[in-house]
């Protein structure tokens, strides 16, 4: 299984003893970087389950042409 980009960036923090934050500097020179990746993608995964929840309880209607 391919790893994710946090995923990837955590890994690398421990391997080099360097936070996050500190590898957004040296990157991107945003301290702030991977905190506000991390509550986005927090948000598309929770937002994606409500879709989700919203198709489950709300599966298509099958027409006579698709039986």
């Amino acid at each position: 299984m391919e790893k994710s980009f946090i995923e990837e960036v955590q890994d690398y923090c421990r391997a080099t003893g360097i936070s996050p934050s500190t590898l957004g500097v040296r990157a991107l020179g945003n301290s702030r970087f991977f905190e506000r990746l991390q509550r986005k993608i927090g948000k598309v995964e929770d937002d994606a389950a409500r879709v989700r929840d919203h198709m489950a309880a709300n599966p298509p209607q099958q027409s006579e042409a698709a039986k």
